[in-house]
């Protein structure tokens, strides 16, 4: 799959806890990798009730969601990292993470209706059999969504805009306005497009595209020293804060623990 976007969720690494009481999994499927970045999952560990932050970083990314124990499937996004998503240690989840600009494309709808809520399955799909689909055991449950997605998406092609993060983690553009060159659209134009798009403005892309990259490349070297997409050390350790909570260092701890 080439060097195509891949954002990194790790709320295992985040959090000591979630790591101790659920198991988080994600993995690929050929047949929907032009409009999916990963199938995942999240499991429990133990019969014990405690109730678990999730740490979702911001990927540019609108997930179908299954809470599986509470029969609910939805579309959701975060604009900014959220902290304090609570869910229960018992119970079960899985999702497909949608390329950013994918849910536009296949329903034609703003991704301003999948960021910050969630939006059900049913109100976009009807031929999603929910009552089938809930009755089944989790394993097999994951099968039917995955054979779904691939019947579904086996004639559709990612169109441009789909297509566009995968093309911009290759030569990430310094500005905007580097941005809007590349593109050839003017600031309002390119504003407007991404507002549409991806429910993000182009320098809110740009920052989520530097910080996957910069955590990437981080978790791969070891060595926060070695990272070249930011302007200053200071920059680096503000923007790692702000989207998950602790500095370069804190992370390579959990990471080496």
């Amino acid at each position: 799959m080439g060097n195509a976007y891949y954002p990194i969720q790790i709320p295992y690494l985040l959090s000591k806890e979630f790591q101790r009481f659920v198991s988080y999994h994600e993995e690929q499927y050929t047949g929907l990798q032009e409009f999916v970045i990963c199938y995942w999952q999240m499991t429990p560990l133990t019969t014990q009730k405690h109730d678990i932050e999730n740490i979702i970083i911001a990927d540019g990314c609108i997930d179908l969601v299954v809470a599986f124990d509470q029969q609910q499937i939805g579309f959701s996004g975060m604009r900014e990292t959220d902290f304090h998503f609570t869910i229960p240690s018992t119970e079960r989840f899985m999702g497909l993470r949608f390329k950013p600009g994918a849910f536009q494309q296949l329903f034609q709808l703003s991704a301003d209706q999948g960021m910050d809520q969630f939006l059900p399955f049913e109100d976009l799909v009807a031929d999603f059999d929910q009552q089938c689909f809930f009755q089944l055991p989790f394993d097999e449950a994951k099968q039917y969504l995955t054979h779904y997605w691939t019947q579904l998406l086996e004639k559709k092609h990612a169109e441009y805009y789909t297509q566009l993060f995968d093309t911009l983690i290759e030569e990430l553009p310094e500005t905007a306005a580097a941005l809007y060159e590349l593109l050839d659209l003017k600031e309002r134009s390119c504003q407007r497009i991404f507002q549409e798009k991806y429910a993000l403005s182009p320098k809110k892309v740009l920052s989520i595209l530097r910080f996957q990259t910069g955590l990437k490349e981080l978790l791969q070297s070891t060595e926060p020293s070695t990272i070249n997409y930011y302007y200053d050390q200071s920059h680096f350790i503000q923007d790692f804060k702000r989207n998950i909570g602790i500095t370069p260092k804190e992370l390579i701890q959990y990471y080496r623990a």
